[in-house]
Parts: structure tokens; sequence; C-alpha cells
């Protein structure tokens, strides 16, 4: 007999660790969560390149369940966030509900039983009633396609794919990218390769990082005094709220501000023209997420750098070719290159009513969702940091936000002794109507860029909330009854729910 869960969470996390306390604290322990991986983590977990931190302050990036004292900085390296999470984790007692190495590779709903059929890379199979696919969006690599990398000598390691055992110590390093990890990477590779190549096809806007470092002293008053750490969170919140609202208008005057404030550090860490120009990008600021780093600028103009703007074209047995020729030779190359973010939940084939594939039918031309979380036609399939679902900020209160939204369809379910729920199609549409109207004037569609956020990097914008954070809180909080459909018993009788 198939092994049957109420619940089954995809993802060991901050969406599936959070899920677990969403469950757990409505009283439905019959769940497991499936973790493709050997520990928990995700993102943090598989992102452990030297000085790997989050852009997001501290106490903002974190659990509001589980306010966290001790954090050290205001942003916090990897290893703090990843011993954060397994300490949430143990605290809410849920490490054995984890199956370890357990990748799901698709996922069917049976009509007749009103039940997911999964199957898991090992040859595994279970069912369940509700399916949360937790995975995240930055769980994937974008790796380029470099001709000649078999022949090459050294070695080729991507941030997110970090051996420890790999030295860059002394050696010739180039760094492919020019994103968060690049500018985190780089300026340690200055202080201690041999030469370091930076190869920055698309310049991004860096902004200095101020930073506080919080001593025993400080931790103590935030544990003494909690409403300190909920006075930083607020206030990084506000922050973002604004800049995103700058961004969801094309506000002229507050991006022109913005822009002055790059150059500003831009001349401040840059005395050479030249190399000004070869990092001064040609979009809007915010088309792209900016970097926050002192380092980035300052290790870019290190006498032991070089910056080629031009991309790699293919790879010798020695190093690297640029696309006009020029050749330079290489112990270790580091992809700093990010992830196929739009490719969402790549490696699970889902299959909905009528067997519809929801990659290959549903989302043939692009990722869409109802509001970033159900699709019509997969009933009780709730997706966490799916389509439109980054909003400027931290992900983990997208996350929060999301599961509230969840948890609100569970309960309606069972409240209605129905089988399942989905949205409507015209809601569905609706909906996606409203999300592209929207994003058609802000700076992420309209500010001239290739960006993780667009379908191959160029095409439309599915990654993105068109708003603030404050926003989508309000859009998920919501439960939008005309919207939604239940179904009740194996005949499927479709009941729409009024408005």
């Amino acid at each position: 007999m198939t092994e049957y869960h109420e619940t089954v969470v995809v993802g060991g996390g901050f969406g599936g660790i959070c899920a677990a306390h969403d469950l757990l604290n409505e009283g439905r322990d019959d769940f497991v969560i499936l973790e493709r991986a050997g520990e928990l983590g995700g993102v943090w977990r598989d992102n452990r390149y030297p000085n790997a931190a989050c852009d997001v302050p501290a106490h903002f990036y974190s659990l509001s369940f589980a306010p966290n004292p001790t954090w050290t900085r205001t942003y916090a390296s990897w290893r703090e966030i990843l011993a954060y999470i397994n300490k949430v984790a143990d605290d809410l007692g849920v490490r054995d509900r984890v199956r370890f190495d357990t990748a799901l590779v698709s996922a069917s709903w049976q009509e007749h039983a009103g039940v997911w059929d999964l199957r898991t890379a090992g040859g595994g199979s279970l069912s369940c009633r509700f399916l949360i696919v937790a995975s995240g969006s930055l769980s994937n690599p974008r790796v380029p396609d470099l001709p000649g990398r078999e022949t090459f000598r050294g070695e080729v390691i991507h941030t997110a794919e970090w051996d420890e055992r790999v030295s860059l110590e002394g050696r010739r390093v180039v760094v492919v990218g020019a994103s968060a990890s690049a500018a985190q990477v780089l300026p340690y590779a200055v202080d201690v390769a041999a030469s370091v190549l930076a190869v920055i096809r698309t310049p991004p806007y860096v902004m200095p990082k101020d930073e506080e470092f919080y001593d025993a002293e400080a931790q103590a008053r935030f544990r003494e005094e909690p409403e300190r750490m909920d006075a930083l969170r607020s206030e990084a919140e506000r922050r973002f709220n604004v800049e995103a609202d700058t961004q969801a208008v094309m506000d002229e005057a507050k991006l022109a501000e913005l822009e002055g404030q790059w150059r500003d550090h831009l001349e401040s860490e840059i005395a050479d023209a030249g190399l000004r120009e070869l990092l001064t990008p040609s979009y809007r600021f915010g088309c792209r997420r900016p970097v926050l780093s002192s380092t980035f600028y300052p290790a870019l103009a290190d006498s032991r750098t070089t910056v080629w703007s031009a991309e790699i074209s293919r790879m010798t047995e020695t190093g690297v070719v640029a696309g006009d020729g020029r050749e330079w030779e290489a112990d270790v190359v580091v992809l700093a290159t990010g992830f196929t973010a739009t490719d969402m939940f790549a490696g699970i084939e889902f299959s909905g009513e009528s067997a519809r594939s929801l990659k290959a039918d549903v989302w043939r031309e692009a990722p869409h969702a109802y509001k970033g979380t159900l699709v019509a036609g997969f009933p009780n399939l709730f997706l966490v940091t799916g389509p439109h679902t980054q909003a400027s900020g931290s992900i983990i209160a997208v996350i929060e936000a999301q599961l509230e939204m969840i948890m609100q369809h569970i309960r309606l379910v069972e409240e209605n002794d129905a089988v399942s729920v989905q949205p409507s199609q015209e809601a569905q549409r609706d909906f996606n109507a409203w999300v592209d109207g929207a994003m058609a004037n802000s700076v992420w569609e309209a500010g001239s860029c290739h960006s993780w956020y667009r379908l191959g990097m160029a095409g439309k914008v599915v990654t993105k909330w068109p708003g603030n954070l404050a926003s989508f809180q309000k859009m998920t909080s919501t439960l939008d009854l005309g919207d939604l459909v239940l179904k009740f018993g194996p005949t499927g009788l479709v009941t729409p729910l009024p408005g």
C-alpha cells in the first residue's frame, strides 16, 4: 500500500521550515518534508563560497516567529543563517519528519481519489491530499555553456556548488559574473590569488554597504528588549517598501537620486576613467537587482585585477578566450552566474486534472499562477515563491505571507467537507492580466535590461511582484471566495464559491 500523509512539503529551507511551523501551529501533524539534499538549509546550505552573506538585514531576514538576538552583524554570513535554520528546525522538533536525500521528480493528481501521487528519484512513492512545494527559486545554478570546458586543465566551480577543497591562494583566478555572489567572492580572490580576471558583461549598480556589528552586550540588549529587534525589522521593511514603490512606477526623480548616489560611490572608489566607463550600467537603477558592497569596487580597482567587459566565448587547456579574441591563462574559473530562477521547480513534473502538464501545457509560454501560489486545474497544489512573488526585501516575509494564505485555503476545504480547492480559470486570467498591466510601467519591465527576473534573461518578467512587500502581504491576506472552486467527492462535483 502506498504511504499516505495529509500534507507533503517539498524543500528543507526557509519555506519548508515555515510550512512545518504553520502546520504544527494548527494541529496538523500528519506531514512529511521531502529534501533532496542530506541536510537542511536550502540556498544557505549550498552557497558556501568565501564571503557569502545575505544582502538583507538579518533582523528582517528572520522568521517572525523566531527572532534571533544572537545575530553578530547587520548582514549575516551563510554560516550564521544556516545555523539559524537548523536551530529553528530543532526547536520545532521537525527534523524527524524530514526525508533527506529524497528528491521529488513527479506529482500526478489522482482525480478519482482526490490525492496527489508522488514519485521520488530513488523509485519511492507516496500520496497526499495537500502538496506544498517550497523548493525555492534559487536552487538550480545557471551554468553558462562554455565550449572547450572539458579540455581545461584547471578547475571550474559555481558559487552555488562551492567545494571547500578548491583553493584560490596563489592561483590565477577568473571570476565570471557581476551579481551579489561575484561581489562577495571577488574581493576574497583578490586578497589571496596571484591574479584575478573579472568578466563583467553587464555591470551592476553597486551601493555602499553600511554594516553594524553586534557584540555580546548588544545581543544581551536584544534578548532583554526584543522591541529593539522589532524596530530594526520594521525600519528595514519600510526602506524596502519605499524603494519598491520607486521602482514599481518608474519614479524618475527618485530613480535619478538613487543613480546619483551610485555615481558618487563609483567615483569615490574608482579613479580610472576607463574602468568607470566599463562599470557604468546602461539601464535604469533597479531593473536588475542592485549589489550592496563596499569592497567590490576597491577589488576591481586593485592592481592585481583585470576587468573584461566581453563575455567568454570558449575555454582552452590553459584558460579562457573572450569574444574579441583576447586570451587569459587561468588555474581556477569561478562561475558567479546566479540561478535559473524562471525555470521554476526544476526537476519536478506536475500533472493535474485531465493529465495536463503544468510546464508543457499551462506554462508553455510563461509561468503564471493565481496570487503566485495556486494554479487552475491543479487542485490542492500550493507553490511557495512561485511566479510573481519576488517582492523587494526579505523573501522570508513573502514566504510567511504565502503560507498564511495556504493555511486559509486548507481550512476552507476542511470547513466545507470538500475534497479540493483551486482557482477558477477566469480568476487566474484576471489576476495575471492585472499583474501584466501593473508590471508594464515598472523599472523591472521598462528599465531596459536583461535580468534573472525575465524568461531567458530577456523575455517577460515572471518572478517579480509588481509592487512592494506591503501590497503583497495585503493581497495574500484576503481569501477571495468568488475566485475559488471547491470540488466534492470522487464524482468531481464542482461548486464555485459565492463572492
